[in-house]
């Protein structure tokens, strides 16, 4: 009988409705997990490679995100272009706005290095790596770097800091050029979306 009553009460009680609407702007969202990843690095020193990596990943997540944004501002038919590679994305895009790209210089050639190190990890294999060097006796007894003789493939080398950082500066230069010859209005780069919540009484 206590249960009966229990639930003949609660089915007595107004009910309310929740409404929630969000505009999940990606690459927004893959950037700030890029900038999350690289400011840890500035206090966690075992493992922080692998925090850089991440970074850099999240990083050319982030572009590519920023491609499909900006298409879909430019382009009335962006779906029928989402299969394109980034470097194809962006210049379709580029010509579309009148903006000059040189991939021989910064920031253009991020492109290649970023998207070279995002496919390396996205289609990642089994590789065999061989290193060879020659070096006199006293400078093998006296070399310091010995011990971090490393074989090592692409993307662990790129793998660095410096890169994540450079990579993500030049990340900024790319949307901003973007953006502004795009004439992108009522929003600023890397801006969340928006969210709306509300709530109804259901009498």
């Amino acid at each position: 009988m206590k249960e009966f009553h229990s639930e003949a009460k609660e089915m007595d009680e107004p009910q309310v409705k929740i409404e929630v609407k969000r505009e999940v702007r990606t690459y927004a969202e893959f950037w700030h997990t890029s900038t999350c990843l690289l400011e840890m690095t500035n206090e966690i020193k075992e493992g922080q490679y692998h925090l850089v990596m991440g970074s850099l990943v999240f990083t050319a997540f982030t572009l590519e995100a920023f491609l499909n944004h900006a298409g879909e501002k430019v382009f009335s038919c962006w779906k029928d272009l989402e299969r394109l590679s980034p470097k194809e994305k962006l210049n379709v895009i580029s010509e579309k706005i009148e903006l000059k790209i040189d991939y021989g210089v910064r920031p253009w050639q991020l492109i290649n290095e970023l998207f070279q190190f995002r496919n390396d990890i996205a289609h990642g294999k089994n590789i065999t790596l061989k290193l060879s060097d020659t070096k006199t006796l006293t400078n093998y007894r006296l070399d310091p770097n010995l011990q971090h003789y490393n074989a090592e493939t692409r993307w662990e080398k790129y793998c660095t800091k410096e890169n994540a950082e450079r990579a993500r500066s030049e990340v900024i230069e790319i949307v901003e050029l973007i953006y502004n010859s795009a004439k992108i209005s009522n929003e600023y780069p890397f801006q969340f979306g928006f969210e709306m919540k509300g709530s109804t009484l259901v009498l």
